[in-house]
C-alpha cells in the first residue's frame, strides 16, 4: 500500500475514533470525510457503513473486556471477581460511547467483532462457572445485564454515576449469594 494510503487510513480512523470517543456515534461517512480530509470514496473504502465504522472504532474495547475478564477469572474468589469485572465493564462503558450499541446487538457486521464478542462471552462463561453455587446467568445473559446496567448509570447524571455502580453492584452482590 502507498505511503500516503496508508497515511490516509490512519488520518480516518483516528478521526473516527475521535468523534466516537466525543459521543459522535452517528457520525455520517461524509462528515468523517470532510473532517479527514480525503474524498468520500476514501472512507467508503475503509468503512463501508457507518455501522462498520462504529464496530470497527469500539472493537478494542470489546478486547479490552475480555481481556479484564479474563483476568478477573483467575481470581481466588469468582464472585468477587465476577463483581469487580462488571465494575471494570461500566466504567469501560460509560468511558466509550457507543459501546452498548455494538454489545447489545446480536448482528454484527465485521466479523472480527463477531469473534471479538464471542470471545468475551466465553470469558465470562468460564467465569461465571467458578462460582459456587452457580448462578443463573450464561456469558450471553451476563452480557445482555451490563447492557442494561450501563444503560441504567448512564441515566444518572454524571456526578451520581460513581454512586449508582456502587448501588448496582450491590444488589447483584445480593442476588449472588
Amino acid at each position: 500500500m502507498r505511503s500516503d494510503a496508508v497515511r490516509n487510513r490512519q488520518r480516518i480512523f483516528d478521526e473516527a475514533r475521535s468523534a466516537v470517543s466525543g459521543g459522535e456515534i452517528t457520525l455520517t461517512l461524509n462528515e468523517l470525510a470532510r473532517r479527514a480530509g480525503v474524498g468520500v470514496g476514501t472512507v467508503y473504502r475503509l468503512f463501508p457503513s457507518q455501522r462498520i465504522m462504529l464496530e470497527s472504532v469500539l472493537e478494542e474495547a470489546v478486547h479490552e473486556l475480555a481481556e479484564a475478564a479474563t483476568a478477573a477469572g483467575g481470581s481466588p474468589d469468582p464472585a468477587g471477581a465476577l463483581l469487580g469485572f462488571l465494575r471494570t465493564a461500566l466504567l469501560t462503558a460509560l468511558a466509550q460511547p457507543g459501546l452498548i450499541e455494538v454489545l447489545i446487538t446480536g448482528t454484527d457486521e465485521t466479523d472480527s467483532l463477531h469473534r471479538a464478542k464471542e470471545q468475551l462471552t466465553e470469558v465470562t462463561s468460564r467465569m461465571l462457572a467458578r462460582i459456587h453455587p452457580a448462578p443463573a446467568l450464561t456469558g450471553e445473559n451476563l452480557l445482555k445485564l451490563l447492557c442494561g446496567l450501563i444503560h441504567a448509570v448512564s441515566e444518572h447524571p454524571e456526578e451520581r454515576q460513581a454512586a449508582a455502580i456502587d448501588n448496582y453492584i450491590d444488589v447483584l452482590r445480593a442476588g449472588l449469594a
